[in-house]
């Protein structure tokens, strides 16, 4: 009987140990879940930290790589071991020059200018978007002052993109920093359900920042490539709003077609050079028509062409103001032609399906100009968008008469 008790006795307290250890398990469970949960997170982010930051560093390489091919009197002459090279750099006052231009850049910032009062916000924005233009242009004349000057427009466009992937690295590691340091679960989950749009973004803008130093089309590029098609025998260049423009008569109908200076990155003044030449011509014009890229939607396809009413053109305000402003200003009709695409193919090298986009839009172009425009009429095509790889060297066309 007394066995039986000890028996009933040493199962009774096994099972009391068995639940009090199940119940320490479980509380420490519910008071330790969020730091559990928080290391998880933690754990999947660092891997994408180390992702973006390589991409920092190797965006400074790819441009770096340019700069060396047209600074070659920075290079030692005779030495060829890659480590000797380095060391050499290192200590030369013109390398560590250009290495403080390089951060001065990438790390440069642009303050938007007072909108509690709007009246003149336009013309404020645009004095200091043109600082900031020509602070980064005189920078890369400094940098390789012997280049080409559309190499030196490449080294432009090439710097904002290493910019803006630093600008990415510096945000999603300011937003892990905090959440790792203050162990808040929903700072770090913001960031997480934002990974896969950023990794995506940070790629698009490297792969920009290797068609920028190879210098060759971007899908931002196809405005300029369809304005191309419409230059006639003679090219104008204005240096001061860097555009080019040419004449042309379709179908009875003169034509004007203008777009960025190439064959570097430059997207020039399109809404000035509108102005300058309403101002001289008094309008007389039929018909405006501005052709860009434009984000699609994810149920669209890209490539797709589609035709509205308005300024194409995605700048922060002042070039499409103008354009608002003089067409209306002498009532003439806006058009608005655009190839969608998604935003890595409007930053990465132009791809077959939005080269073959570029025809359909030229078609599309000459459907409106003789749907339009009268007999005689005059046009005006606004090629927008980044003219990087696309030469001023009309391109012979079997339609224009």
């Amino acid at each position: 009987m007394r066995k039986r008790i000890f028996g009933v006795v040493r199962v009774f307290v096994q099972l009391s140990m068995d639940y009090l250890i199940s119940l320490i398990i479980f509380l420490l469970f519910i008071f330790l879940i969020n730091e559990i949960q928080v290391q998880f997170i933690v754990w999947s982010l660092r891997s994408f930290i180390n992702e973006i930051t390589l991409y920092e560093k190797l965006s400074k390489r790819m441009f770096m790589r340019l700069i060396l091919m047209h600074r070659q009197d920075i290079l030692p002459e005779v030495a060829t071991n890659v480590d000797v090279i380095a060391k050499n750099l290192k200590k030369s006052d013109d390398f560590a020059r250009i290495l403080r231009w390089i951060d001065e850049i990438i790390n440069s910032f642009v303050i938007a200018p007072v909108t509690l009062d709007p009246t003149g916000v336009l013309q404020r924005l645009e004095h200091i978007l043109d600082v900031r233009r020509s602070r980064l242009r005189n920078v890369a004349r400094h940098i390789i002052p012997d280049a080409p000057e559309y190499v030196q427009r490449d080294l432009e466009s090439a710097l904002e993109a290493a910019a803006a992937i630093r600008y990415l690295w510096k945000i999603t590691s300011h937003i892990y920093e905090i959440g790792y340091r203050t162990k808040n679960i929903y700072y770090l989950l913001q960031l997480k359900l934002l990974v896969p749009f950023l990794r995506e973004l940070c790629l698009s803008y490297f792969d920009a920042l290797k068609g920028f130093i190879e210098g060759v089309p971007i899908g931002d590029s196809v405005g300029a490539l369809v304005a191309l098609n419409f230059f006639g025998t003679e090219v104008d260049t204005d240096e001061e709003l860097q555009v080019v423009f040419s004449s042309s008569e379709i179908y009875g109908r003169y034509v004007l077609a203008v777009k960025a200076r190439g064959p570097g990155s430059e997207v020039g003044y399109p809404g000035r050079f509108l102005e300058k030449l309403l101002e001289k011509i008094g309008g007389g014009v039929n018909a405006i028509i501005t052709v860009d890229a434009a984000l699609r939607l994810e149920s669209e396809r890209s490539g797709r062409v589609d035709v509205g009413y308005g300024a194409a053109i995605g700048d922060p305000g002042p070039e499409k103001y103008r354009i608002e402003s003089w067409s209306s200003k002498y009532k003439i009709p806006l058009f608005a032609i655009v190839i969608k695409e998604n935003y890595v193919e409007a930053l990465t090298p132009l791809n077959e399906t939005l080269l073959q986009a570029v025809n359909k839009a030229c078609d599309i172009v000459k459907k409106i100009i003789v749907e339009e425009v009268p007999e005689g009429g005059k046009v005006v095509i606004l090629g927008i968008g980044n003219t990087v790889g696309v030469g001023n060297i009309p391109i012979p066309s079997e339609s224009a008469e």
